[in-house]
């Protein structure tokens, strides 16, 4: 009897001291000091990086982090990295392709590193541009001279004196390997459609987009709606293609015997 009234006393001291002690923890969290977020949303020393640009018109991939910066204010530094994914090791015998930057539009490039192979399927560069102003910069990958895989990748960087919206602080930014890593399908079959409207045709169950300039087995230069009009329903083909933002790009097309390649 008395160990059931002692036990009965100790939870009622318990149960007595329990709010005071819910209100102390409260008050040392709220009065514990706040950690700064980790957001994409804080300035890099007084840059905003945001977003990518990447280039995939031949069989090789330029890709360029950021796609847009914006600054606090002029004169500040800005770092472009860019990356080449290859399709084909390196070396290779087209090999003075190169990485550059052109057309330069309120700013000044101030540094450039030399162009790094990070294995032979990777090369990495990077650049310090210092923003005038409102502007932007070309950069581009030439293929080597004579390269039947393309000629060249080219996307524009952005510069801006201000600050962000919301929308453009939440893109994600894939790794070059997530860019690369791309489906592709190799298959052989008959063309059920021709669509220029959607600049696409039908082979087998798929549906595969022609996009951008095309090399000839004779080195022509032809355009997606040259290749669509070789394309015809009946016919078989054998078509490599890419899976790019949610549908299916062709890299190469064999017509005949002919083969007939993207860039």
């Amino acid at each position: 009897m008395e160990r059931k009234i002692a036990v009965a006393f100790i939870l009622c001291i318990l149960f007595t001291a329990l709010p005071f002690a819910v209100n102390y923890a409260s008050e040392r969290i709220s009065s514990s000091p706040s950690q700064p977020p980790s957001s994409p949303s804080n300035p890099v020393n007084g840059v905003y990086y945001v977003g990518f640009a990447t280039s995939h018109q031949g069989d090789d991939i330029l890709y360029v982090v950021p796609g847009e910066a914006y600054v606090e204010k002029e004169g500040t530094l800005v770092t472009l990295n860019v990356t080449v994914k290859f399709k084909h090791a390196q070396p290779c015998q087209y090999s003075d392709w190169k990485i550059t930057v052109e057309k330069p539009e309120n700013v000044e490039v101030v540094n450039e590193t030399e162009t790094e192979l990070k294995d032979p399927y990777t090369a990495f560069k990077q650049y310090t541009v210092k923003v005038l102003g409102n502007g932007s910069l070309d950069v581009v990958f030439y293929y080597g001279s004579g390269c039947p895989y393309g000629t060249e990748e080219r996307v524009t960087i952005k510069f801006y004196i201000g600050t962000p919206n919301g929308t453009a602080l939440n893109q994600t930014v894939p790794s070059p390997e997530e860019i690369s890593n791309t489906t592709s399908i190799n298959v052989t079959g008959v063309i059920k459609s021709v669509d220029e409207g959607l600049r696409a045709f039908v082979i087998e169950n798929y549906t595969i987009e022609v996009r951008g300039r095309w090399t000839g087995p004779n080195n022509e230069s032809l355009n997606w709606r040259d290749m669509l009009a070789l394309l015809k329903p009946g016919e078989k083909v054998t078509v490599i293609a890419s899976e790019e933002e949610g549908s299916l790009k062709a890299d190469m097309i064999i017509i005949d015997g002919k083969t007939y390649r993207k860039g």
